[in-house]
């Protein structure tokens, strides 16, 4: 399923990959890293025993055929509560690995440099937003 990205700013690789700062070697490594250190939410449900491995199957079966966000899925099937999936998502969301620290961890730029980028993005960001608000 591709994501539908029309009217939203670049993402932040394909920004640092427009200054020169990054080639696509390096957007494919840091993405290999943010996948083996993000952790699914099914992961954790399993983990922490909110689910069982079959119904994470199924679930992503689920999904596979009707897209969607696994956890909404997982509620709407009855195998977790609102309340249990805000937990586990709060758990992904503290082992997360954002897309600019995995570029510092693979060495492609040091935390400096990834402060200023990060400044120069947001910053086209929101001159971005503005247009977009005032219709421009």
């Amino acid at each position: 399923m591709k994501i539908n990205r029309k009217g939203t700013f670049k993402l932040f690789g394909r920004f640092l990959l427009e200054r020169g700062k990054i080639n696509e070697e390096d957007i494919y490594f840091a993405r290999a890293l943010q996948r083996k250190k993000n952790r699914k939410i099914g992961e954790i449900a399993v983990e922490t025993g909110l689910m069982k491995d079959y119904q994470v199957e199924i679930v992503l079966t689920q999904q596979e055929d009707e897209g969607g966000l696994f956890g909404e899925l997982a509620v709407n099937m009855g195998y977790v509560t609102n309340e249990a999936l805000g937990g586990a998502l709060l758990q992904q969301e503290d082992t997360h690995l954002y897309f600019g620290t995995a570029l510092v961890e693979n060495g492609v730029l040091n935390n400096q440099e990834l402060i200023e980028e990060l400044k120069a993005y947001n910053l086209e960001k929101l001159v971005y937003l503005k247009n977009v608000r005032a219709g421009a």
